[in-house]
């Protein structure tokens, strides 16, 4: 009898055990799926919040999230997907460019040091080395005609050091002291559901933002002139400061009048890539009205040039 039920008390603790145990269990993967449900969970931009509900416009794209801007009307016309977040990969940078106009100007001549290192395997690269000199003005064309991200982690140290005001610091402390300026600087500009950790985009799910967001970018970008001005060339044979020559080709392949994907009325704006999710950021304009479009998440990279063509001819 005694024996009996030390067992059952044995049991009944092995039982109450195993109870706590499932339900911590439980509590962990509700809490994580939770926590990765938010991480995908847009925040509406502070400048845009009351264009949030306009038609997603029934465009027949493979993207299931993009915008349509009328920059000509000053207002949004279409956001599809709009309540999940998006990988802006390479539009990036063209927060990277505003971001570092604020503190150099367009002829400053930077020298290439560490930070050219810093780049991941299979970036798109500028071909710029340690030491090599360019203006501000040629980093920002390399950074949207070949997307280099060399030229973007360049501009980022020299401009970080700016912002700090210690040309001694190490090219990581300048990076990452350009990096935190980004994101007070597009919390200014009412990007208020996006979060920056690198000058190039090219990294994983912390670096993120909205639609709405990257429709307020895309027009603050495309009305800078140094900007508008590089994000429309083809292609650019250039010479750095220090020298070296090179030809730079535009990623954008709706500017290559040889391309398939060729269309006279787009004359902009950024490319972003990562693995399996491809983004467009394209100005169009027939000399009256500009738009701005802007799709994401493509797992083909060639999507996105047809879905832009395909918004772009419904619209001029």
């Amino acid at each position: 009898m005694q024996l009996s039920k030390k067992l059952k008390r044995s049991v009944m603790i092995a039982f109450i055990s195993a109870a706590v145990i499932a339900a911590a269990i439980l509590a962990a993967v509700i809490y994580i799926d939770i926590r990765e449900q938010k991480a995908y969970e847009a925040l509406p931009a502070a400048v845009l919040h009351g264009d949030m509900f306009a038609e997603n416009g029934g465009y027949d794209v493979k993207s299931r999230q993009y915008f349509v801007y009328d920059l000509s009307a000053g207002k949004p016309l279409n956001f599809c997907g709009a309540e999940k977040v998006v990988y802006p990969a390479s539009c990036t940078k063209l927060l990277t460019a505003l971001t570092a106009l604020k503190y150099l100007k367009p002829d400053d001549i930077v020298t290439a040091g560490d930070e050219v290192s810093f780049i991941a395997d299979g970036s798109s690269i500028a071909y710029i080395q340690k030491d090599m000199k360019l203006s501000v003005e040629m980093l920002i064309e390399g950074m949207l005609l070949p997307s280099g991200n060399d030229a973007a982690y360049v501009l980022a140290a020299a401009a970080g050091r700016k912002i700090s005001g210690d040309d001694g610091i190490t090219a990581e402390k300048a990076v990452e002291t350009f990096v935190a300026e980004m994101n007070v600087y597009a919390a200014e500009l009412g990007m208020c559901g996006s979060h920056f950790t690198t000058p190039d985009g090219y990294c994983g799910s912390d670096h993120y933002s909205t639609l709405e967001d990257m429709a307020l970018l895309s027009v603050l970008a495309y009305n800078n002139d140094i900007i508008r001005k590089y994000a429309s060339l083809p292609s650019d044979s250039v010479t750095y400061a220090s020298g070296e020559t090179n030809t730079w080709l535009n990623t954008n392949e709706c500017l290559d009048a040889s391309s398939e994907y060729y269309n006279k009325n787009i004359v902009g704006l950024k490319t972003g890539s990562l693995d399996k999710y491809y983004n467009l950021i394209a100005a169009v304009s027939d000399g009256g009205r500009t738009y701005i479009i802007g799709v994401f998440g493509l797992k083909n990279k060639e999507d996105r040039f047809d879905d832009v063509n395909t918004i772009a001819d419904r619209l001029i």
